[in-house]
């Protein structure tokens, strides 16, 4: 009896397994891999109606921006912007979590739009 008495103190005293730090999302940058003008680049989150956007971006440049963190919910997004007077979208898809991020520092969507109609997102480490 002794033994089962001390088995379930030990339970109830062992911590949580499975505590994982959120990931925390500090900003975006958006890359136009093209050689258009790219306008009204946005990347939202429908669920929450949630988007980040860059008004211009030139040829082989980039908008970046920085906002409040915000915890990563694995919510779909979808990416859209005007380019050669056609508006493009991507449709919802969700961004996939690198195995080597670094849950105790902040991360960046990275958004790559590498032609009409062509982008995706990654999620990379903030830099320090």
């Amino acid at each position: 009896m002794t033994v089962v008495c001390v088995l379930c103190i030990v339970a109830c005293a062992a911590p949580p397994v499975d505590r994982v730090v959120p990931i925390q999302i500090a900003g975006m940058v958006m890359e136009n891999q093209t050689q258009m003008y790219i306008k009204a680049a946005r990347l939202l989150v429908p669920v929450t109606g949630n988007f980040v956007s860059c008004g211009n971006i030139p040829p082989a440049s980039m908008c970046s921006t920085t906002f409040p963190e915000a915890v990563y919910s694995g919510n779909p997004v979808e990416i859209t912007w005007s380019q050669g007077g056609q508006i493009h979208s991507t449709g919802q898809f969700k961004v996939h979590l690198p195995a080597d991020l670094d849950r105790n520092r902040s991360a960046t969507v990275r958004i790559l739009i590498s032609g009409p109609g062509l982008a995706g997102a990654l999620i990379v480490q903030s830099p320090e």
